[in-house]
């Protein structure tokens, strides 16, 4: 995968306000970098999530506010209701969690999100916390 300049309205750089799950949740995403799918897929944005508050019983003060790493596509962004705010460097941070995606992609063992920002919080909230997706 080459690291492209899509000719839409992301690049890479780019810091948007995006919808949170609840009033008090309000995550900015950070474009760090851009791949296009080698299947023709479109592209997938390597993005960091901030502000969040995802319930981690990991960590001692119980909240992950970061996610350095996520891959999603053209589609998160659009579902995402996400207002510009900004332009920052990448976030070095993601670079681990790309590494691993990278190789479980080349693989044929990971993808990326299509879903709403919303959505993938609660997704990887449920993870950390052992509840099931198809629970309320």
């Amino acid at each position: 995968m080459s690291q492209v300049i899509p000719p839409n309205q992301y690049a890479v750089g780019q810091l948007w306000a995006c919808q949170g799950r609840h009033d008090g949740e309000r995550p900015t995403l950070l474009i760090n970098r851009i791949d296009q799918h080698p299947l023709g897929g479109g592209n997938i944005y390597h993005v960091t999530l901030d502000a969040l508050q995802i319930r981690n019983p990991r960590l001692a003060e119980g909240l992950m506010t970061q996610l350095a790493h996520a891959p999603v596509t053209e589609q998160t962004l659009a579902r995402s209701q996400l207002q510009l705010i900004g332009r920052r460097d990448p976030d070095p941070a993601y670079l681990q969690g790309y590494d691993q995606w990278r190789e479980a992609f080349d693989a044929g063992n990971a993808g990326s999100f299509g879903v709403s920002i919303a959505t993938i919080l609660e997704i990887v909230e449920r993870q950390l916390n052992g509840i099931p997706l198809d629970q309320p």
